[in-house]
């Protein structure tokens, strides 16, 4: 479906990526986690930006996507899969999910360019569900770095009298 009101219609999602951005900017502090949440953050504020032709918008959201895609493999957690050092569930949430979130945003970039309106339906749930993949697997590295073994102190000699 064609629509000639596209960007009236961008308009009424202000404040869903006002407050989507927002939440993402608050919680990056991980490499890849960052990264998703910087996702977020950007393609939030590319979409609040005024008078930005829709081919145009398409395109940058296409772009990111497709980055994103190629930052996902450059990460190497599939190669970590296959070699059997990473859990098939850690896999979903950390290579999986974020993989399908960047293909997503490089599809709803190519609908939002064609002025297809579920491109906007679609950009807008794949920014959902990359916030929550981020909050998600920050959560999890915060458990796994907590969990892990402390060496003990070393313990404190007397002090030697002359």
């Amino acid at each position: 479906m064609l629509i000639d009101h596209l960007p009236k219609q961008l308009e009424a999602w202000h404040d869903f990526y006002l407050v989507v951005g927002t939440g993402a900017r608050a919680r990056a502090f991980v490499s890849p986690i960052a990264t998703h949440f910087t996702t977020v953050l950007i393609g939030s504020s590319v979409m609040l930006v005024p008078e930005l032709e829709m081919p145009l918008l398409g395109t940058l959201l296409a772009v990111g996507g497709f980055g994103g895609l190629i930052y996902t493999g450059w990460t190497g957690a599939h190669r970590q899969w296959r070699e059997g050092r990473l859990p098939m569930l850690d896999w979903i949430w950390f290579v999986g999910l974020p993989a399908v979130c960047y293909a997503l945003i490089l599809a709803s970039g190519v609908l939002i360019a064609m002025s297809r309106a579920i491109g906007l339906y679609a950009i807008a749930a794949t920014m959902l569900l990359l916030v929550v993949v981020g909050i998600r697997n920050a959560w999890d590295v915060v458990l796994w770095v907590a969990q892990q073994a402390r060496p003990e102190p070393p313990e404190k000699k007397p002090a030697r009298r002359r």
